[in-house]
């Protein structure tokens, strides 16, 4: 990643639109289907989905990185700390049992070169290791935001009530 990605403060990350995650999360592409976690990051349903793992979330840098060693180390905080709420969201969202969470960096493992966690619910026996994802649509896909956002809600305003 090149000074270009950067906004005009160091370690202010802008959007690259010709970047999908970028484009999503800006709200050019399936407008809706994003939650903010934080000032920083946003949550949105995976576009593939396992039957058993519906709720399949990825939490994204509302700006530009392409992997972990770009984001500034100022940035490590609040990042654990949206990666900390939506994984307990996912969980309690779903009803899942726990969760996988996945990082995946560089080639060949990583798909998409803008920073992004997988947070899949998981449940016993819902044979994570075998079952093959497929894609689904953006109205499944919106249902899915919906509730997980109703858990963001709660816990808002649960967090006020204190």
């Amino acid at each position: 990643m090149g000074h270009e990605a950067w906004g005009s403060n160091p370690g202010d990350a802008i959007l690259n639109l010709s970047c999908v995650f970028c484009s999503v999360t800006a709200g050019v592409t399936d407008p809706g289907v994003c939650l903010a976690v934080n000032n920083e990051f946003v949550v949105f349903p995976a576009l593939h989905q396992r039957p058993n793992n519906r709720g399949h979330m990825l939490l994204v840098p509302a700006g530009h990185f392409g992997g972990i060693a770009d984001v500034p180390p100022e940035k490590a905080v609040p990042m654990l700390a949206a990666l900390q709420v939506t994984t307990q969201a996912v969980k309690a969202a779903f009803g899942a049992s726990g969760t996988t969470v996945r990082l995946n960096l560089g080639p060949p493992a990583q798909d998409i070169f803008h920073l992004h966690w997988h947070i899949v619910p998981r449940y016993v026996g819902d044979d994570f290791n075998s079952a093959k994802s497929s894609e689904v649509p953006l109205s499944e896909r919106l249902q899915l935001t919906a509730k997980l956002g109703q858990h963001f809600a709660r816990r808002a305003s649960a967090r006020v009530r204190k």
